[in-house]
């Protein structure tokens, strides 16, 4: 019975370790060998209603592409570290933080709140399409577009030292 026990409780811990398990003990950057070409999808940006694509983005300069959402401790976590990286790298560097959040009603009050002091262009989309084109399964995720290819990818939240190597890698 004992044995049995054991073995039930063992099986319950393995099998719901995952949800415990921290999700950003390693930065998870790749650039790709080849690039890829990039979704193109429909923006709105958040502050103004102004709609541009991904494609116009990053058209004139590289584009650091930023899905998050209000809910997501690691997305608003690195924020600050975004806002930063735009006042360095924002006149050679496009830049689109872009929430998945539903309703569209909770980034908004995020940029009424704790956001109100960033910079950075702030958008939505399509959730649905955006999910699908860029595969995201996890947030936040980042991507680097140059000339409408993807050439670099993110999983995770960043600090400020590790966005400057990434949006560097495209400069």
């Amino acid at each position: 019975m004992k044995k049995t026990l054991f073995t039930l409780a063992a099986a319950g811990i393995l099998a719901f370790a995952p949800a415990f398990a921290p999700t950003d003990f390693a930065p998870q950057i790749s650039c790709t060998a080849e690039a890829v070409d990039a979704p193109d999808q429909a923006l709105t940006n958040l502050r103004d209603g102004s709609v541009t694509s991904i494609a116009e983005l990053s058209q004139s300069k590289p584009l650091f592409l930023n899905f998050w959402a209000s809910w997501c401790p690691p997305c608003v976590g690195e924020m600050p570290s975004i806002n930063e990286v735009y006042q360095m790298y924002g006149d050679r560097v496009n830049f689109a933080a872009v929430s998945v959040d539903d309703p569209i009603d909770d980034a908004h009050a995020y940029l009424r709140g704790q956001g109100a002091g960033l910079s950075l262009p702030f958008y939505t989309g399509d959730g649905n399409a955006l999910s699908n084109a860029y595969n995201l399964n996890a947030i936040p995720q980042s991507y680097l577009i140059v000339g409408g290819q993807i050439v670099g990818h993110h999983v995770g939240g960043m600090t400020t030292g590790e966005l400057k190597a990434f949006i560097e890698s495209a400069l």
